[in-house]
């Protein structure tokens, strides 16, 4: 065989081998940004550096958190010029060769996730389109007559794992857009189970089993908007009630459906209240209700809500602490039989207060954290905010266990830019009330996606767990995906 059919041959068998490694997805590490010309700079640099990192990952790129075992890295800059920004991004190879470079620009903050989003699709088109070709070169350089190819470096890093994690027992399949809610229905047999999702505008009715089928869904015209949603059985009758928290337009126009066959019915609409189910210590899940006034967000105490045939009523209020409200609270008992509230404030710390009100403990570390919001209008701060409306973030909920455990979500990797807000990871920690502080039970292992929403099944000791696995962008409505963790 001639000299070089014979160095041709294994050649082209270990560039085979080379493309069909590269096919897999490119991981990437996003620096925090350089930022120059506003005074919030280290925030910031961090904020890009998250934002960048959620809108960057898809199918072939996948961002990263260590430089060290990288396939590429990307680093780049922000200049505000007053009310206008610049952001410019420039990804390399290990070897320091330039792929692509990118920049955008906006007139306001309120553009910044636009850009960015922009700003990842040009990057990854540069990227799939230039890294293969790269290290093919790189490649068929490396080989030589008589030397054998280096091995790739592993691709699996070894990490300690978590104690006391909730395994994950079930993932759903992929769901199209940014899901918002779940809620929990009667447990079919066969290991299958209703459950209810909803998005910003739709509801959706699954019968859970080795995936997710779709029974029935119905679609809110788009002058409304969904905020939460819960289940109870409130009439006893075997049959779960799906309440819709819905704003149409500045109102509460709230809704009740149930499930009927394969379909979904509606029994009420148009009320003005904000629903959300509770479980307190030692009793049975109720859903409650609290109102809204044209001056305040959450207006009054909390009401336990009441079925009567189709007709839906509040009774027995309950008073809740300063700065309490329905989506933040819940309540535990102590050991001396004395009600205690736990509240997640709009700074995002963890509190307990007495039946009183005193505050009685503080956390050092921020839980909850929502990109779900509903807007106002205000004028009296438009000279500060630049903006005549208002966001009002409705937080994530807290569930109470039958025994008093507390569980809280905790989204991080977060940004605030104006009214602008975006999560990466997700963890849930479950603690106990000891007569002075909470105390950590256990938590799940960190998740790197937008945790929407969850639902604790107490008696099947199960998470649900509703994640945003690919946020919303230009071209797609992004997607969302269920699963469940065992706690043991």
């Amino acid at each position: 065989m001639h000299k070089r059919s014979r160095w041709l041959l294994p050649s082209a068998i270990f560039l085979l081998l080379a493309v069909d490694c590269f096919a897999g997805q490119i991981k990437a590490y996003i620096a925090p940004f350089t930022v120059t010309g506003t005074a919030n700079r280290d925030e910031l640099k961090l904020t890009l550096q998250n934002l960048l990192m959620s809108r960057l990952s898809n199918d072939s790129v996948m961002a990263i958190e260590s430089a060290e075992i990288a396939d590429i890295s990307v680093k780049g800059s922000y200049i505000a010029f007053g009310k206008v920004f610049s952001i410019d991004a420039v990804a390399k190879s290990r070897e320091g060769k330039v792929l692509i470079r990118a920049f955008e620009q906006g007139e306001s903050q309120e553009e910044l996730l636009q850009a960015v989003g922009k700003l990842a699709k040009t990057l990854v088109t540069g990227i799939e389109k230039n890294y293969i070709q790269h290290e093919v070169i790189q490649a068929t350089a490396a080989v030589a007559p008589g030397v054998e190819p280096v091995a790739p470096p592993k691709d699996i890093v070894r990490v300690e794992t978590v104690k006391n994690p909730a395994g994950s027992a079930w993932i759903s399949q992929k769901l199209e857009g940014e899901l918002t809610g779940v809620a929990i229905g009667r447990n079919l047999g066969n290991n299958e189970r209703e459950v209810f999702i909803s998005g910003s505008r739709s509801l959706k009715y699954y019968r859970m089993g080795k995936e997710l089928t779709l029974l029935a869904e119905v679609t809110l015209p788009g002058y409304q908007k969904i905020l939460g949603i819960d289940s109870a059985d409130l009439d006893k009758d075997g049959v779960p009630e799906i309440y819709l928290t819905v704003m149409s337009n500045d109102d509460l126009a709230s809704e009740v459906w149930s499930p009927e066959g394969t379909s979904l019915k509606k029994i009420a609409g148009k009320l003005p209240y904000y629903f959300r189910a509770f479980t307190f210590q030692g009793k049975s899940r109720q859903i409650y209700a609290q109102q809204m006034s044209r001056t305040a967000d959450y207006y009054g105490d909390l009401y336990e809500v009441t079925k009567k045939g189709s007709v839906f009523d509040i009774a027995n209020p309950l008073k809740v602490p300063r700065g309490a409200n329905i989506f933040n609270t819940g309540m535990i008992t102590t050991k001396e039989g004395k009600n205690c509230f736990v509240v997640l404030n709009q700074d995002r710390y963890l509190l307990v207060f007495d039946e009183k009100g005193a505050e009685l403990w503080r956390s050092s570390d921020k839980y909850g954290g929502s990109e779900n919001f509903i807007t106002k209008e205000d004028l009296q701060d438009i000279r500060l905010t630049g903006s005549p409306l208002r966001k009002i973030f409705l937080e994530q909920r807290i569930t109470i266990s039958k025994d008093g455990e507390v569980i809280v979500p905790k989204n991080d990797g977060f940004f605030i830019v104006g009214n602008s807000r975006s999560f990466t990871k997700n963890s849930l920690f479950a603690f106990t009330w000891n007569g002075l502080m909470l105390d950590e039970l256990w938590h799940t292992k960190p998740s790197q996606n937008y945790l929407s929403d969850y639902v604790y099944d107490e008696e099947q000791k199960q998470l649900l767990l509703l994640e945003v696995v690919k946020k919303e962008g230009l071209y797609d409505k992004g997607a969302s995906a269920l699963s469940i963790k065992r706690v043991e």
